[in-house]
């Protein structure tokens, strides 16, 4: 009796104690596993494995995942000497020094594989307490020797599209022959040598021609190809092509503008005026007069006009002119609508 005396006693003492100097609700820690990375791809590179995967953002609770620090890779050798699972690289959450963090999605290389080596790769997230997550799904992933790069890579210019062609390799770089139909992956990039480790088609491509789409325009992209042999993942890469660059154009004038005005006067005078347009990437306005003097129209404005409007004090008594107004648009190219309708006038 006395012994539960002491303990009932020891018990109401802590939560005295638990209790001083702060009220509310006691904060219950966040215990909970995180979710394992999913979506865990190979593809196999100049000798190096690229692991890319997507950071969970739940717990196996289903709670959200607020405090993720780090994912751990292991891997393990199936062939040709097979070898236990280990843990190789730690790859932080925020600002990794040995990953590229594009969106959602991280990737890892691996550089320290062996030609005809084949490897399984888990993944499991990490969380600020230290609570270690389930492995992902395993991927795999087998080392060959690479194929020749893809040659004569061209970029044509379209409207925000690139259309890409090259020449398919015929050989490895031992100089034996390819016994398999290739596919091929398409890398971009902003600026020279620098693409995101994941290719921009989810699957490779069949032939050797690729259309890039919903670029913008006047912008410049770069691109590179490489051949890919193996038909289904993980996916494996021979060597990159040269490297090409190429901007979009727009090709696309803008709409004529709509009711052109002519009033003449008071006095040797002209005043024009038209509806706005409604393209976002409008520059702005060409005026053109004809007279009995130029046959064809002769252009009024040097530089593209902001507003709707000109006075045009040029003109001659008893004179009669024709008007026509053009839009411009904002592109590299100043692609120019086709004349309004042409309006007529008599200056007293």
């Amino acid at each position: 009796m006395r012994i539960r005396q002491i303990v009932v006693a020891a018990s109401l003492g802590l939560l005295v104690l638990s209790g001083c100097g702060r009220s509310g609700r006691p904060v219950v820690p966040i215990l909970a596993e995180p979710s394992p990375p999913t979506d865990l791809t190979t593809l196999v590179r100049s000798h190096a494995v690229v692991l890319a995967w997507a950071r969970p953002t739940t717990n196996i609770d289903g709670t959200a995942l607020q405090y993720l620090a780090e994912f751990r890779i292991s891997r393990q050798q199936i062939a040709p000497q097979p070898s236990p699972l280990s843990a190789i690289a730690i790859v932080k959450v925020e600002k990794p020094e040995n990953a590229v963090v594009s969106g959602n999605r991280y990737a890892f290389t691996d550089s320290h594989v062996v030609v005809g080596g084949k490897y399984a790769y888990s993944i499991e997230a990490v969380s600020r307490r230290g609570i270690v997550g389930p492995p992902s799904a395993e991927a795999t992933a087998l080392v060959t020797v690479e194929v020749e790069a893809p040659s004569s890579l061209q970029a044509e210019a379209g409207e925000r599209a690139v259309r890409l062609s090259w020449v398919a390799p015929t050989r490895r770089v031992d100089g034996s022959p390819l016994a398999v139909v290739l596919r091929y992956n398409i890398y971009r990039g902003a600026s020279p040598g620098r693409y995101d480790p994941s290719p921009i088609n989810r699957e490779p491509v069949r032939g050797t021609q690729f259309q890039d789409a919903n670029l913008v325009n006047d912008q410049t992209y770069y691109y590179r190809v490489t051949a890919v042999e193996s038909q289904e993942p993980p996916w494996q890469e021979g060597l990159p092509s040269s490297e090409v660059s190429v901007a979009p154009v727009d090709l696309t004038p803008p709409a004529p503008p709509q009711g052109v005005r002519a009033v003449a006067g008071p006095g040797a005078v002209v005043s024009l005026s038209w509806e706005l347009n409604r393209e976002p990437d409008l520059l702005g306005y060409l005026v053109y007069r004809r007279d009995a003097v130029y046959l064809t129209p002769q252009r009024l404005t040097e530089a593209p006009l902001k507003s709707p409007i000109l006075t045009d004090r040029s003109v001659q008594s008893g004179g009669r002119y024709t008007y026509t107004v053009t839009a411009v648009d904002a592109s590299l190219r100043r692609n120019e609508s086709v004349p309004s309708e042409a309006v007529e006038v008599l200056v007293p």
